[in-house]
């Protein structure tokens, strides 16, 4: 995939993601049946901070894996593109997503944004001839 794609991809992960916790978070803790609009006046009201996080540690994140593994052949996939990675990566994400439910920090926000980055990165890689190792 090419850069662009990752960077857009990797933005779109993080929007997702956030809906994720927004619903998981209003169905835990505050009302029963939390609503569509309630999560996008939610994330239309995003502090700033929280913004900036959420665009750079995803950007940064969908970005890493092109970086740690530079495309030398066609088939430049090495433990930064692998399944394994991803699998781990995974597990990691639901652990921040279950440690922001209970509290947010900005540093857990920034590692929660970070895992989607680069997961959105490896799923879109999967999805070319390549695939992953």
């Amino acid at each position: 995939m090419r850069r662009n794609s990752h960077i857009l991809g990797s933005i779109i992960f993080a929007i997702l993601g956030y809906f994720v916790w927004h619903f998981l978070h209003m169905s835990l803790f505050l009302p029963p049946n939390p609503s569509f609009m309630s999560t996008l006046t939610s994330i239309l009201s995003m502090e700033v901070s929280l913004f900036f996080i959420m665009i750079f540690a995803s950007l940064f994140g969908g970005i890493l894996p092109d970086k740690l593994d530079p495309p030398f052949t066609s088939r430049h996939r090495f433990f930064a593109h692998s399944k394994i990675l991803l699998y781990v990566l995974l597990i990691i994400w639901i652990v921040s997503l279950y440690i922001l439910l209970k509290d947010s920090s900005l540093l857990i926000w920034s590692l929660y944004f970070f895992l989607l980055g680069y997961i959105s990165h490896l799923v879109l890689d999967s999805r070319t001839p390549a695939g992953l190792t």
